[in-house]
């Protein structure tokens, strides 16, 4: 026998037999009876019955009926006109900016904007009694930004207009439909949304020429 070979194997008869699995064939597990305890035992949590004092969809939506908004004031049109003229201040002074120079994309988007607003704030204004005359004439004004400013200024007109219109209007006791009331404030809010579009563009190039101007001092 060489000293290289392995040794001899354990017999294999001397091995414990495995226990054969048949269906009638269950083993226990030490956890078995821990387990089966823990799920006899009783809940503790109170079963859920519904509240009969909860409200139910249909009475939600009866809420939600109860307080719709109330009916416009010339008051608030007074104010929405204020604020849309402050707007259009703002718009003013940024086309006033030194040096303001536009991209070719932006002179497209501010004209289209501006028109829409213009055109808006004459509808609102007309509604409110004002004569608001005939469109006005760009073809007189030779840049861009002189259009726009031509454009600002008649709906800074029209809408110091239509404020002389509410305040008579609020001065005699007048009423006023809510619809009529609630037209004027579509119209308006309308103007103020593409003016809000307008500032941004032009506070963006203003903003680029501050940063030049800056840079070369």
């Amino acid at each position: 026998m060489t000293p290289n070979m392995p040794a001899k194997p354990p017999d294999i008869d001397k091995l414990d037999g495995v226990q054969p699995i048949g269906p009638n064939t269950t083993q226990a597990s030490p956890q078995d009876g821990k387990f089966a305890s823990i799920m006899n035992q009783p809940s503790e949590a109170p079963p859920i019955t519904p509240n009969s004092n909860a409200p139910s969809p249909i009475d939600l939506s009866a809420q939600g009926k109860t307080l719709a908004r109330t009916p416009p004031t010339l008051s608030d049109v007074q104010n929405q006109i204020h604020s849309v003229s402050g707007t259009l201040g703002d718009i003013k002074n940024q086309l006033h900016t030194k040096g303001l120079k536009l991209k070719q994309s932006d002179k497209y988007l501010l004209r289209s904007k501006l028109s829409s607003a213009t055109d808006n704030i004459r509808s609102a204004a007309e509604r409110t009694g004002v004569n608001v005359g005939p469109p006005i004439d760009l073809s007189s004004k030779n840049s861009p930004i002189a259009k726009f400013l031509a454009m600002v200024s008649d709906g800074q007109n029209q809408l110091a207009s239509a404020a002389g219109e509410i305040n008579g209007l609020d001065s005699s006791g007048q009423s006023v439909s809510a619809a009529k009331l609630l037209l004027v404030q579509a119209k308006l809010q309308k103007a103020s949304q593409e003016l809000s579009f307008t500032s941004t563009i032009l506070g963006n190039a203003t903003s680029m020429i501050k940063t030049l101007f800056n840079v070369q001092i």
